[in-house]
Order: structure tokens, then C-alpha cells, then sequence
């Protein structure tokens, strides 16, 4: 039984992350529609989660560099 579930669980969590993904679309559009200005403050959101991926990206490329220690 855990190998038949450990076997299936992508499958699995595909379906369920495509519901949500479907279910935020829907209601970021009915957003939109009827809140103009939501549309303003998505792409600020938007680039804020893109600044904080790439300085996380950065951080962890430095920390992965080996220390020197002469």
C-alpha cells in the first residue's frame, strides 16, 4: 500500500496543484474586474517575489563558494 502511494503521489499532487492554479486564476480575473486597482498591486507583488528569488539565488550561489582562508 505506501508503495502504491509513493508511486502515485505525482500524479496525485498534479491534479491537486492544477485545481488551485485554476481556482487563483478564477478568482485573480473576478479580481481584476471588479478592483481596477488590484491590477496595480499584483505586479507589485509579482516583482517583489521576483527581487526575493533572486537575491535568495545569490545567497545561496555565496554561500556555496568555498571560504578562503589564506
Amino acid at each position: 500500500m505506501v508503495n502504491f502511494i509513493h508511486r502515485n503521489m505525482p500524479l496525485f499532487l498534479a491534479a491537486i496543484l492544477t485545481a488551485v492554479a485554476i481556482t487563483l486564476y478564477n478568482l485573480a480575473c473576478l479580481m481584476v474586474r471588479h478592483h481596477h486597482t488590484i491590477l496595480h498591486d499584483l505586479h507589485r507583488a509579482v516583482g517583489a517575489l521576483i527581487l526575493l528569488a533572486a537575491f535568495y539565488a545569490i545567497i545561496r550561489h555565496m554561500q556555496s563558494l568555498p571560504d578562503e582562508e589564506g
